[in-house]
């Protein structure tokens, strides 16, 4: 029998708990190191195969750099990082030391979204994307709303549609602290070149929790809602149908497909765990990690243009 894997963990906080409290359930992994406080204390150690990296997001850069810089496997929580030039940083010392980075995009991982992401096959052609997460709190005070919430969306968005978007506007408000630019609300309109068109909205200053992705089909409607008990619901021959200028109401037929009921968290864990094991890169790599963060700053530049459309170009990884 294979020897355990041996994981180091960076930040015990509200979600760096969930991970470590969910690693310890799982047979083939054992965490040897838990560091609250000082993550410089490990950089040199040796003992672990993996590390993972569960601090505030601000963080995560200065954080996860050293044990790249190494060729370790690091797992970084989202959003990768908080700014553009730090996620630029982490994928040329990833490249330059053949560390292999898995950024924590945990929907891609969700089983109810791998059964969504599924049926998007029998919907037709996409007519556009509606993103949304909203809770009460928690309030950072080192991101906005939207770095916090839609590195979910944009992961998925991106996962769909396979391409990045041409351009990004976006519009936010801080009501909370006004003076600052953490921005409590934030709607984004993201376009792709295939005329597809996603909305995303987020905040923390809601009395519900929601966390859904809503993809229109020509044909149907499907929509992965993370928070419902029943998380896959489809809607089957919506349309609606259009004849010259008519368009014409369908009444869809509803159904909650089945989908495998694993945490996501867990599957998200397993599959680290499947990099360490197998030193593979993973779907939610450092370069997808980068698209995402390409896309929040430039959404946050739109923001702070009042909403000016931005350009995405696409360049090269490093």
């Amino acid at each position: 029998m294979a020897k355990p894997l041996r994981i180091a963990v960076v930040g015990a906080g509200r979600w760096g708990k969930n991970i470590i409290d969910t690693l310890r359930t799982l047979p083939d992994c054992k965490i040897v190191y838990i560091e609250k406080r000082d993550y410089r204390r490990l950089v040199k150690k040796q003992g672990f195969d993996a590390v993972v990296v569960a601090t505030p997001g601000s963080t995560h850069a200065r954080v996860a750099l050293p044990f790249i810089k190494r060729g370790l496997l690091v797992f970084i929580e989202k959003p990768m990082t908080t700014s553009l030039k730090d996620a630029k940083m982490l994928a040329e010392a990833a490249k330059k030391s053949g560390s292999l980075v898995f950024v924590g995009h945990i929907q891609l991982y969700n089983p109810a979204y791998v059964k969504t992401k599924e049926l998007i096959k029998k919907i037709g052609t996409i007519r556009f994307i509606l993103g949304e997460g909203s809770n009460n709190g928690p309030y950072r005070d080192d991101m906005s709303a939207f770095w916090d919430h839609a590195p979910h969306d944009i992961s998925m968005m991106l996962d769909i549609l396979g391409k990045m978007p041409k351009n990004v506007e976006a519009w936010g408000v801080s009501l909370l602290r006004p003076q600052s630019a953490i921005h409590d609300i934030a709607y984004a309109k993201l376009t792709f070149p295939n005329g597809i068109v996603g909305f995303i909205f987020n905040t923390w200053i809601f009395p519900e929790k929601r966390r859904r992705l809503v993809v229109v089909g020509k044909k149907s409607t499907v929509v992965f809602d993370h928070v419902a008990q029943k998380r896959v619901l489809f809607y089957e021959n919506m349309g609606p149908l259009v004849k010259e200028s008519a368009v014409i109401r369908k009444e869809p037929k509803i159904s909650y497909p089945k989908y495998n009921t694993v945490a996501p968290l867990e599957a998200e864990l397993r599959a680290f765990l499947e990099m360490v094991r197998t030193n593979k890169k993973p779907k939610t790599d450092v370069v997808e990690g980068l698209e995402v963060v390409r896309v929040l700053d430039a959404a946050e530049k739109s923001i702070r243009a009042g909403g000016k459309v931005i350009q995405i170009k696409k360049q090269g990884v490093v």
